[in-house]
């Protein structure tokens, strides 16, 4: 009977972290790449953190950008980045995105961007062009 509420209890922490994916991020904006492009963010100066892994990231960065990867945000988000400044997460998909930027918001950042297609791409447009 135990293993019973073990799996029922197991399934449902499964389903609510789903769920909890595919919730929107409140203060979480998406732009298009072209709205960037000569914006100035109502004059401070954008930040673009790219959480992907050091692999990727080598791969395939936007100039500019700063690279914290997942695991590594919560220790070093004080070093690198202003809580005051507009953020621009540049991510491998919709989840890594929404996950770092509920992050972001625990540790006091308001504005925070990101792509509307959710991922960061060679030549997305941001500052390459």
């Amino acid at each position: 009977m135990w293993w019973l509420m073990l799996a029922v209890l197991a399934a449902g922490a499964a389903i609510w972290w789903a769920v909890k994916g595919l919730l929107p991020v409140n203060g979480l904006t998406f732009v298009n790449p072209e709205e960037l492009r000569g914006s100035e963010q109502g004059g401070h100066e954008l930040q673009m953190l790219d959480v992907r892994d050091s692999v990727d990231y080598m791969k395939h960065h936007v100039p500019g950008s700063i690279n914290i990867s997942m695991g590594r945000l919560p220790y070093v988000h004080k070093s690198q980045l202003a809580s005051e400044e507009p953020v621009l997460i540049l991510a491998e998909n919709f989840r890594q995105t929404k996950r770092a930027a509920r992050m972001l918001k625990r540790y006091g950042f308001i504005r925070i961007y990101a792509l509307q297609n959710g991922k960061a791409s060679p030549g997305c447009g941001v500052c390459c062009q």
